[in-house]
């Protein structure tokens, strides 16, 4: 039995069991967030909660800095050598990913701690000391994001995605209603402390695993690193995801210098609960990232069908879950406590952004995969620049409202190009086949 034929009668048996796994770990991963986000939210004010979440984003943007795409890069890397049983590559693609994020943490710690110290701006230690404390967090950030996606890349769908999705957020809200019941109040760096603690539990357990199942040999093998081309394939691919991230979390750093602080965590619970559309079209997008390469490999047509597979699995849940979230969106809110709901109309246009991205998003990280990165990341920089734009403007006139208002627009934008560019881009492979057959 040839390759390509191995691979497609493991197909049904691996989407049938892969399909099951993603839709339990984005349903019940978004509930086991929304109530981790709800006990910050009655444990913490407005303000602090709101402190947080920029903590948060400014953490979640900077792991993806730190690991230089490492994270995005290995089912491209993997999956394939992992698939023939050959695990020589993981130990030398995971320490060359880990000492490069080790020394960036250092450089992001260095510099937010000197912010602190002059008084730059959210860095100022005295009135968003967060941001330092959670920079520690970053290489343990780190190193779960790449032995989640070593273990995605050897099809362990389960053992990859639901540590993280569901138990991360348990273990977290387990441990702040036993510093709530031990001190009666809880504090920022508590609630980050418990988030790092809980973070070295999973990776503890995700190393055992790794270990138990012959995925990694702590052995060097320096011939299975191809010099510097693990780079050129990754820090494009880090550059669209860290401009992705900028587009989700950029309304939250703009709403903290032009609103009031409480604004801040009004908007943050809509955005949580928006979130769901995001965290749904990655967690699917990860049941196919292993055999993107692979039916690339197999030709053109091959290609198409997963692609669409992929896109039609996408857009149904994408639109099912936007309808629920417009209709429930103020029973939602309500949970955050009774000022939240003044934030019912953003999450309405924080959903319909949020939507429409998450439609295009399969089509970007397929070109992506296609080594057109750059298409990506010019579109990025391009929506970027309008949502920057459009807060600029709209914030101070609308509040968190504007901020919503230029989400929408801006991932509208990002959406038309995306699909724009994936269009061209397979015109482009249809003209080169066409020219081959000939």
């Amino acid at each position: 039995m040839n390759k390509t034929s191995s691979t497609e009668s493991l197909a049904p048996d691996y989407f049938r069991k892969g399909s099951l796994i993603m839709f339990f770990s984005v349903f019940a991963g978004f509930l086991a967030d929304y109530l981790f986000n709800l006990t910050l939210s009655n444990t913490l004010s407005a303000h602090e909660y709101g402190d947080y979440k920029v903590a948060y984003a400014f953490a979640a943007l900077m792991s993806v800095l730190v690991l230089l795409g490492g994270d995005r890069v290995a089912p491209r890397i993997l999956s394939a050598p992992l698939a023939q049983g050959d695990n020589r590559c993981v130990w030398e693609f995971l320490r060359f990913y880990l000492l490069i994020a080790a020394g960036l943490s250092l450089a992001v710690v260095i510099c937010t701690g000197v912010g602190g110290m002059l008084h730059l701006g959210a860095t100022d230690l005295e009135d968003h000391h967060p941001l330092l404390m959670i920079s520690f967090v970053l290489p343990l950030i780190a190193t779960g994001a790449l032995l989640s996606r070593i273990l995605q890349s050897a099809k362990q769908l389960a053992l990859s995605n639901l540590p993280w999705r569901i138990a991360l957020p348990l273990i977290k809200i387990a441990l702040i209603l036993l510093i709530w019941a031990l001190f009666t109040r809880v504090e920022l760096w508590q609630v980050i402390a418990s988030g790092a603690v809980a973070v070295c539990l999973i990776i503890g357990w995700q190393w055992r695993k790794l270990r138990q199942l012959d995925l990694i040999t702590l052995q060097r093998a320096p011939g299975t690193r191809p010099g510097n081309s693990w780079l050129k394939l990754s820090i494009p691919m880090m550059l669209a995801m860290l401009i992705t991230l900028g587009l989700n979390q950029i309304d939250l750093f703009m709403l903290e210098l032009l609103a009031e602080e409480h604004d801040v965590g009004h908007f943050a619970a809509a955005a949580t609960t928006a979130h769901m559309l995001p965290i749904a079209q990655v967690t699917l997008a990860g049941l196919f990232l292993p055999l993107i390469a692979p039916a690339m490999a197999q030709g053109e047509r091959a290609a198409r069908t997963l692609f669409w597979q992929g896109q039609k699995m996408i857009t149904l849940v994408v639109i099912v879950l936007a309808t629920a979230l417009i209709i429930s969106g103020e029973w939602l809110l309500a949970f955050f406590g009774e000022d939240f709901l003044q934030a019912t109309q953003a999450l309405t246009y924080l959903t319909f952004g949020y939507a429409v991205w998450a439609l295009a998003a399969f089509s970007s990280t397929w070109l992506q995969y296609a080594h057109k990165g750059t298409y990506v990341v010019v579109i990025g920089a391009l929506t970027l620049s309008v949502d920057a734009a459009c807060n600029l403007w709209l914030i101070p006139r609308y509040n968190i409202n504007g901020a919503a208002i230029a989400t929408l627009i801006a991932m509208s934008l990002a959406a038309l190009m995306t699909w724009a560019a994936y269009y061209w881009y397979q015109v482009q492979t249809s003209l080169k086949l066409r020219q081959q057959t000939i």
